[in-house]
C-alpha cells in the first residue's frame, strides 16, 4: 500500500517501497498492519505492527547508528538513471525526494541513449548541482557512456554531454565501434571531470571475453587500457547485477600495476523503473572542509573513499589515512590500525594487501544497540612498494541490498626506497587482456572503414606496451 500520488516501487523479490517527505496518509483495510520506516545505511530500519481498529497513537523514531558525514565522509552513487522511457512517471523533484529519503549526499544523474538512440536530459548537463539540491544532497547530471564492445563509464562534472554517448549499438546511427572510450574519457577529463567504469565485471561472468563478440556486452573491457594511459580515476566495484569479489579481483591487477584508481559505486539504479533504490551501495568520500560538489570530486579522485552496502569503514597505516601514502626508506614493517562498524551482520574483517588476504579476523555478534563494531591493530611486513586496503563480510540479511554485505576501502600505499608499485605477473595478465581485447574486435569488425579500426588498434596497442615494460623491466 501506499498514499494517493506516490509511487509504489515493487523490485522482483524485493519489499516494495515508497518515499516520503515525512507526512503521509495512507488508506488500509481493516485489521492489523505492518508498517516499516527506512533511510538509507546510517539508520536503524523500524518496524512497528499497529492495530487500526484502535484509536492508540504509536510514535516512530528512526535513529541514526552511525554519522558519517560527521567525520567528513560523503555518500554518493555514480549511476543512477533518472529517465530511460520507463512506466513510472518522474520528475527531478522525485530524485531530490529519493536521495533525501536515502540520505544520499552526492546523485549523479547519468544521461545516457536508452534501447537505441532516445538520449534524454542532455541539456540538464551543466557541471553544477541542479537548482533543486540542497546543502546536504547534490543533484548532478553527468553521463553514461555505452559502448557495447568496450564497456560503459560514467562522468561526474562534465559541463555537457560528451559525444558520442554510445556506440555500436544496434539499429542506430552509431551502430560501429568508434571512436574507442578512450576518446570520450579523455573529453571529459578536459571539461574537468571526473571518469569511472561502470559494472566492471558481470554476476555469472568471471571471463567478459568468453561470450560471443557480436552479443552486446557491458563488461569494463577497455578499463585497463584507459586506466594505464591516465583518463580514468575510479572503479565501480559495486553495482546491482554485477560481482563485488571478481570486479574487486581486476582492479586489485590495476594497482598491482602502480595505478591508483579509486574504489566507486553506481547502483544503475533505474527511477523510472521499480528497481532497487539509489544508494542501496554507495560511496563515502572524505572531502576537506565543507561539502560542495567540488570537494567530494576531488576526495574521489585522491583515492579517499571506501564502498559498501552497509557496513562503515576506517583505516590508518602509519598513521595516514585511505588514499594517502606511507613512505619508507627500506623493507619493514607498518602499523595497520582498522575498523569495522555494522547494523547488519558480519562474518569477517578482512586485510588486504597487494590483493592478498593477510589477515582475516571473524567479526563478533551484533552488541551495542545492535551494532556490530570489530577493530584490529596489527603490523604487517612490507618488502616492496605496494598497497593495504581493508574489506568487510557478511551474509545476506533483509536489511542489505543486492547480495551479502560487503564493503571495501581504497588503498593507503607504501612506496619502499621511492620504487614504484610494478608486478609483473599483473601486467603480463593485461597484456593478453588487451590481444583478446583485439581479437574480439577484429572477430565483431564494427567499423565504417579500415582506418579507424587500425587507429583503435594502435590506441590499445600502445597501452600494451606500456604494460608490457612494466612485465618485463629489471626491478
Amino acid at each position: 500500500y501506499a498514499p494517493a500520488g506516490s509511487i509504489l516501487r515493487q523490485p522482483e523479490g524485493a519489499t516494495p517501497y515508497f518515499y516520503t517527505d515525512g507526512k503521509f496518509v495512507v488508506t488500509l483495510p481493516p485489521g492489523a498492519a505492518r508498517l516499516e520506516f527506512w533511510r538509507g545505511v546510517e539508520y536503524l530500519p523500524v518496524r512497528v505492527d499497529v492495530d487500526l481498529q484502535s484509536d492508540a497513537e504509536t510514535a516512530v523514531r528512526l535513529v541514526r547508528w552511525v554519522h558519517l558525514a560527521e567525520q567528513g565522509w560523503y555518500s554518493g552513487d555514480s549511476h543512477i538513471h533518472l529517465h530511460t522511457g520507463g512506466p513510472i512517471k518522474v520528475e527531478i523533484a522525485d530524485a531530490l525526494l529519493a536521495a533525501r529519503a536515502e540520505d544520499l549526499n552526492y546523485s549523479n544523474l547519468c544521461v545516457s541513449n536508452n534501447v537505441g538512440d532516445d538520449i534524454r536530459d542532455a541539456e540538464l548537463i551543466t557541471g553544477k548541482p541542479h537548482a533543486l539540491s540542497d546543502e546536504r544532497h547534490l543533484l548532478v547530471f553527468g553521463e553514461e557512456m555505452r559502448s557495447s564492445i568496450y564497456g560503459h563509464m560514467q562522468f561526474f562534472g562534465i559541463k555537457k554531454l560528451v559525444e558520442p554517448q554510445y556506440t555500436g549499438f544496434d539499429n542506430t546511427p552509431l551502430s560501429n565501434d568508434y571512436p574507442p572510450n578512450f576518446e570520450q574519457a579523455e573529453e571529459a577529463v578536459r571539461q574537468g571531470g571526473v571518469v569511472t567504469y561502470g559494472h566492471p565485471i558481470f554476476t555469472n561472468q568471471p571471463d567478459p571475453f568468453a561470450v560471443d563478440p557480436l552479443v552486446h556486452n557491458a563488461a569494463a573491457r577497455e578499463l585497463p587500457i584507459d586506466a594505464i594511459l591516465g583518463k580514468v580515476h575510479a572503479v565501480d566495484l559495486m553495482c546491482y547485477g554485477s560481482d563485488e569479489d571478481l570486479s574487486a579481483q581486476l582492479w586489485y591487477r590495476l594497482l598491482n600495476c602502480g595505478l591508483r584508481l579509486a574504489a566507486s559505486v553506481g547502483t544503475d539504479a533505474l527511477l523510472d523503473h521499480p528497481t532497487l533504490p539509489l544508494g542501496g551501495e554507495r560511496v563515502y568520500v572524505k572531502v576537506d572542509g565543507k561539502f560542495t560538489l567540488e570537494s567530494w570530486l576531488d576526495g574521489l579522485k585522491a583515492g579517499r573513499s571506501f564502498v559498501t552496502n552497509g557496513p562503515a569503514l576506517a583505516l590508518r597505516v602509519n598513521g595516514q589515512g585511505i588514499g594517502e601514502t606511507v613512505r619508507l626508506d627500506a623493507p619493514g614493517k607498518v602499523r595497520v590500525e582498522a575498523e569495522v562498524q555494522s547494523a547488519c551482520p558480519l562474518s569477517a574483517l578482512e586485510l588486504i594487501v597487494g590483493g592478498n588476504t593477510v589477515r582475516s579476523e571473524p567479526c563478533p555478534a551484533k552488541h551495542g544497540g545492535g551494532i556490530v563494531i570489530k577493530q584490529l591493530v596489527t603490523d604487517i611486513a612490507m618488502e616492496g612498494s605496494g598497497w593495504v586496503a581493508l574489506r568487510a563480510r557478511g551474509p545476506e540479511s533483509r536489511h542489505v541490498f543486492d547480495g551479502p554485505a560487503w564493503a571495501h576501502s581504497s588503498p593507503v600505499f607504501v612506496t619502499v626506497a621511492g620504487k614504484p608499485i610494478a608486478s609483473k605477473k599483473d601486467a603480463a595478465f593485461f597484456v593478453e587482456w588487451i590481444d583478446r581485447l583485439i581479437d574480439s574486435m577484429g572477430r565483431r569488425n564494427r567499423y565504417a572503414k579500415p582506418e579507424d579500426r587500425q587507429r583503435v588498434e594502435a590506441l590499445f596497442r600502445r597501452a600494451q606496451t606500456r604494460f608490457q615494460e612494466i612485465a618485463t623491466a629489471d626491478r
